[in-house]
């Protein structure tokens, strides 16, 4: 028994040795065959990362908004939360005793109000662009019970007290973009409401939180009514988020339904959100799908061909080993793992460039469009690079069943003949 395992295991290993010397015949030939499912290996591994990605960056990003559900001025709901996730608003704001009515329902575990306020900056000497930031004012105690992950940089400073006027915190991005450190002055241009000229401001910045990889990393966070003074607006609200004390559809369908009944509101449950805007991924899926899979037949197609033309430019070697006592067999498994050899080998090399290449491709990916979505949008996992090496000798076996079929079918004679 162990004498026949060692026979079938040099046997085995010879059908590999020889598959390797032939293809190394056409290097050339061989070469640009592996490059083929290389590039198109790269492809669906990249867009399979994205895929996965972009589902994930938009869960994180409802996730980190802290809370469930958000009760804001009416309008579209996926717009305005698609807004929130990009750190602006619709600028809708909400009557400020909206927070009094609806602060005191049992059903709700926390609640904090939020106004969101657009400041202009002016251009620096470098950049003489006008750019925009996010003001959001908020009641700090209640807003850190949403988000208990936000914390200082090392030694960057604190949070504001909720008389202060002129103290604000600025998430990592607004003070690396910047440049500001704890104690350094803060300046923006606000247009109170009513006004048709903007009023220029200076505040002190008190804190600098630590990166979170969330839409609050680009915001300015004062107080929140510091924020509604300074923008003139100082009874009105932009959001109320909640959390629920028990967060299913049926308590969620009930709390709807209950304060719908205020004529100014919407309550938009962020599970929706997220349910909605990942079905409207859903259809980029399939088109990426679509495109991958048009890649790896075109992939395919060459392999095939690739091999037919070593199986004609072979016959009469072919020829040779049938009459030497080769069997179909032999001739078969020699053919068949010529391809799966190319198919691996390719599919590997493709894994590793789309491994790599990963941070390229999602710079490439924002440029041509805004996601709405903060974090990585290209996910390239070991079960993404382990399925797409898996399907590629899935593929790779049936593409080699014809080609070697074809030479095994060969006739001993009639191949010698053509192959002199």
């Amino acid at each position: 028994m162990d004498t026949r395992l060692k026979e079938d295991h040099f046997t085995l290993f010879r059908y590999v040795s020889l598959a390797f010397k032939n293809l190394r015949r056409r290097m050339v030939r061989t070469a640009l065959t592996i490059s083929g499912v290389g590039l198109a290996v790269a492809m669906a591994v990249s867009l399979g990362g994205f895929v996965m990605g972009y589902q994930g960056a938009i869960n994180r990003s409802i996730d980190m908004l802290g809370f469930q559900v958000m009760i804001m001025a009416k309008g579209c709901p996926y717009e305005a939360a698609t807004l929130m996730l990009k750190g602006g608003t619709g600028l809708m704001y909400l009557p400020g005793d909206t927070y009094e009515k609806v602060k005191n329902d049992p059903d709700i575990e926390s609640i904090t109000p939020i106004f969101v306020g657009i400041a202009l900056k002016e251009g620096t000497a470098k950049d003489s662009e006008k750019t925009f930031t996010i003001i959001n004012g908020i009641d700090v105690p209640s807003f850190l019970s949403m988000k208990p992950w936000l914390k200082f940089q090392s030694g960057s400073g604190r949070w504001f007290s909720p008389q202060s006027r002129d103290e604000v915190v600025l998430g990592s991005e607004v003070a690396a973009f910047e440049h500001r450190q704890v104690g350094d002055s803060f300046e923006a241009n606000i247009t109170p409401y009513g006004n048709t000229e903007a009023v220029y401001r200076q505040f002190k910045v008190v804190g600098i939180l630590a990166q979170a990889g969330t839409q609050d990393d680009g915001t300015v966070f004062m107080p929140l009514d510091s924020a509604r003074s300074a923008f003139n607006r100082p009874r009105q609200l932009t959001i109320l988020g909640l959390k629920l004390k028990q967060f299913n559809a049926a308590t969620m369908r009930d709390f709807e339904n209950k304060w719908l009944k205020l004529p100014e509101v919407q309550v938009v449950s962020l599970q929706q959100v997220k349910t909605t805007l990942i079905s409207l991924v859903a259809t980029a899926q399939t088109m990426i799908a679509a495109v991958a899979v048009i890649a790896v037949i075109v992939a395919l197609i060459g392999v095939i061909n690739t091999i037919l033309m070593s199986v004609y430019e072979r016959t009469g070697e072919i020829g040779i080993m049938k009459a030497i006592g080769a069997r179909r067999g032999d001739i078969f498994q020699l053919i068949w793992l010529e391809t799966l050899v190319i198919c691996l080998f390719g599919s590997v090399i493709g894994s590793i460039f789309a491994w790599f290449g990963s941070g390229l491709v999602e710079k490439a990916i924002r440029s041509l469009a805004d996601f709405g979505v903060s974090g990585s949008i290209v996910l390239i996992t070991p079960g993404v690079v382990g399925y797409a090496i898996l399907g590629s000798a899935v593929l790779g076996f049936f593409a080699g069943l014809y080609p070697a079929w074809r030479a095994a079918s060969m006739r001993p004679v009639e191949s010698i003949r053509e192959g002199v």
